[in-house]
């Protein structure tokens, strides 16, 4: 009997409850394409400015011309060295009063929960030559999971809480793929370029899919491999031009989808945290991509 009455009461008695899952909007703002990357209207002190919506910047960089027209205040005592492909800058940071995005105040997703930005030249000269103020990078956009929709022009960002699996609110059928994540806020995914998986970050800000130093490694390949294809070159933060080549690959598998014939640039470039393979441009432009950094999942919509 007293057994009995034990189990009725440890059945009567709530145990910890599973938190339910939560997909909130934080906010949903429109698009455009300018250099081949996805811009938003970042209002900066009041000031509305054009920013690079950028999923591969680690910091939030604003131009010398963009801190003039929003008037923002230079801090005398602290500056931050940004880091390009092409080389390192050292400029003092610049602390904006306000920023807002879609009608949401943005913080810095750390400790200090601040709006201070990197201040430096962007990274593309197609970019400058564009009138783009900035760079808006996870450091104000990885507290939130992102839902980035380049075919319809809009990007959302979620508050998610208590999820796990297959979650996301959209109608359509989509492949969720378990990520890395090396540094904080940085999802990596695996993908396969002929046959050899490589580490892959999707970055919105660059406006070509490209294979670095790591990724040419580990393919194997030399510098006769690109011999006959098409060269061009970059240059962005830093001093020096990088010299980049056109290769035609067999083919890029990534989740369930596999491309033929991929066209990539290739170049001796390091990233850091070290990725074989930067995902953006023309991929980009044709998927619908969300970064859960609340489940560490990459969704990809099917391509229509």
């Amino acid at each position: 009997m007293r057994l009995v009455l034990a189990l009725l009461v440890a059945l009567c008695v709530p145990g910890v409850a599973r938190a339910a899952c939560r997909v909130d909007v934080a906010t949903q703002v429109p698009l455009r394409v300018a250099a081949g990357v996805p811009v938003v209207e970042l209002v900066v002190n009041n000031v509305p400015l054009p920013f690079v919506f950028d999923t591969g910047a680690e910091r939030t960089l604003v131009t010398d011309s963009g801190v003039a027209r929003a008037g923002i205040r230079r801090d005398t005592w602290a500056d931050t060295w940004v880091r390009g492909i092409s080389g390192y800058e050292r400029h003092p940071n610049a602390d904006p009063a306000s920023l807002i995005l879609g009608g949401l105040a943005l913080r810095r997703h750390t400790v200090a929960k601040d709006m201070t930005l990197a201040v430096g030249p962007l990274p593309q000269g197609a970019m400058r030559q564009q009138g783009l103020a900035g760079l808006l990078g996870i450091d104000f956009l990885g507290g939130f999971d992102i839902d980035l929709d380049m075919p319809h022009l809009r990007a959302t960002l979620y508050r998610v809480g208590g999820c796990s699996g297959r979650f996301l609110p959209w109608a359509g059928p989509y492949q969720a793929i378990a990520t890395s994540q090396p540094r904080h806020d940085v999802l990596i995914l695996p993908a396969s370029l002929d046959g050899v998986t490589l580490r892959a970050e999707i970055d919105s800000g660059s406006s070509v899919s490209l294979l670095t130093a790591s990724g040419i490694a580990r393919l194997g390949l030399s510098a006769p491999s690109f011999a006959a294809d098409p060269s061009g070159a970059v240059n962005g933060i830093g001093r020096f031009t990088v010299p980049m080549r056109r290769h035609t690959f067999a083919t890029l598998r990534i989740g369930a989808e596999t491309l033929s014939r991929p066209e990539l640039w290739s170049a001796e470039v390091h990233v850091l945290p070290i990725v074989d393979l930067l995902l953006g441009g023309a991929w980009l432009r044709q998927h619908r991509v969300w970064w859960s950094f609340a489940t560490n999942q990459i969704f990809i919509a099917a391509a229509p």
